[in-house]
């Protein structure tokens, strides 16, 4: 009986120990993140953000900051592995096709705030075939920067519309010199086609037809939208150093003031106030094109990996990045994007400024279809944007070369469509 009662009292000892082991165990969860903002302004805010975030709930947050020119890979690696990151960072453009890969956890829009919560399009860009397997975090999209000094000396007012472009460009050339009125990215910029695609439906094309059954941007106006956009160094408005350029190289000629005009997003507001400044600049909306103005809805949205053992603490990370007050101090405060969530983006801030370029620009705002393939997709028409500028450079683009270079990306195309689950 005796050794009964002592098995019996080390049993309860054992079981309180291990209780309290348990419930005294350490909640950590990682966090992949791009670079949204400058580096050490990011690091600083991230740092805060954790540690409040830590004392509210008990759980710690690892995060490591991955470049975008090296996000795509460590994802899919991650997904493949099942190892990595519990929450990640990923392109509106990325979202369907992670989830199409089967790496997302599929989420209830419910425990966010519902579907309403968001800007449609962002909303939108987080599903594949009606569910949702990330959050949207924030948007942005792309308008007109041009440096109020140069226009001053050139005498010209902001374009309206594409053909005002042209022709106020040439008068900043005149004023300024030859390749001095717009930096546009080339051949080296992984997110080329963010850049085109406003031209193309401006000029009245589109990517895909409404079945995304086939490629339609080989159309006419898919051929005159690359043109113009190719002219612009063709004819000395962009330096022909541009036709080699990526995306940073653009953004650093504009905000150094070696040029007058680039098109860029909200978060280069971020970079202008800490690398120049000084530099007196202002933002317009897209140019109209034949077919009125065009603009791409793209941004950011928050996933959890379906491989992730720590699903609660990683939903309790999101909710916290998306809640009113966190939001609204991470794009109006850092990184100058525009929030995803309708009542963080509905802040007086966000209707001032440049930020009204932008937000009207959203309004009408495009974004690409969430379909499982899109991802190869966008490489196909990259691509051969890439080979149209390559071409260019070493004298090879003849007069029929980009028609030629596009039905190369629209075959690609049709074959990646059929593809589509």
């Amino acid at each position: 009986m005796r050794r009964c009662l002592r098995a019996i009292v080390m049993l309860v000892f054992l079981l309180g120990v291990l209780t309290s082991m348990t419930s005294g165990a350490v909640r950590e969860i990682t966090f992949w993140v791009m670079p949204n903002a400058p580096q050490d302004t990011h690091t600083a805010w991230l740092d805060s953000s954790i540690e409040e975030f830590r004392k509210e709930t008990g759980i710690t947050v690892h995060y490591e900051i991955v470049g975008w020119g090296d996000a795509w890979n460590r994802l899919v690696a991650a997904i493949t592995t099942g190892e990595g990151a519990d929450v990640v960072q990923v392109g509106t453009t990325w979202n369907p096709q992670l989830a199409a890969m089967k790496g997302l956890a599929r989420l209830d829009p419910a425990e966010y705030g519902g579907a309403g919560a968001f800007m449609p399009a962002n909303y939108e860009s987080t599903t594949y075939k009606g569910a949702a397997y990330g959050v949207p975090w924030f948007a942005e999209t792309r308008c007109l920067f041009y440096n109020t000094d140069h226009f001053a000396e050139a005498k010209v007012q902001p374009p309206n519309t594409y053909a005002e472009l042209v022709e106020v460009g040439k008068a900043l050339v005149k004023a300024r010199g030859a390749g001095t009125a717009i930096a546009i990215a080339g051949n080296q910029a992984w997110d080329l086609l963010h850049n085109w695609a406003i031209v193309l439906w401006a000029f009245g094309g589109d990517l895909v037809s409404p079945d995304f059954k086939r490629a339609t941007f080989n159309g006419p106006e898919g051929v005159q939208a690359m043109n113009w956009y190719v002219d612009l160094v063709r004819t000395g408005l962009a330096s022909k150093a541009c036709a080699e350029y990526n995306q940073p190289n653009a953004d650093a000629a504009f905000i150094n003031g070696n040029v007058s005009m680039a098109f860029m997003g909200p978060w280069n507001v971020a970079d202008i106030m800490h690398d120049n400044p000084s530099l007196k600049y202002d933002v317009v909306e897209p140019p109209a094109g034949p077919k009125g103005r065009a603009a791409f809805s793209g941004g950011s949205n928050l996933a959890i990996l379906a491989a992730s053992r720590k699903q609660a603490d990683a939903k309790a990370w999101i909710k916290f990045l998306i809640r009113k007050d966190t939001l609204i101090s991470y794009t109006k405060d850092l990184t100058h994007m525009l929030p995803a969530t309708k009542e963080a983006f509905a802040d007086p801030f966000f209707s001032t400024g440049v930020n009204r370029a932008f937000k009207a620009a959203l309004e009408y705002a495009t974004a690409y279809p969430p379909l499982g393939v899109w991802g190869s997709i966008e490489n196909d028409i990259t691509g051969e944007f890439k080979a149209i500028f390559t071409d260019y450079v070493t004298g090879q683009l003849g007069p029929n070369g980009v028609q030629q270079h596009l039905n190369t990306a629209a075959q690609r195309v049709d074959v990646s469509l059929k593809n589509e689950r």
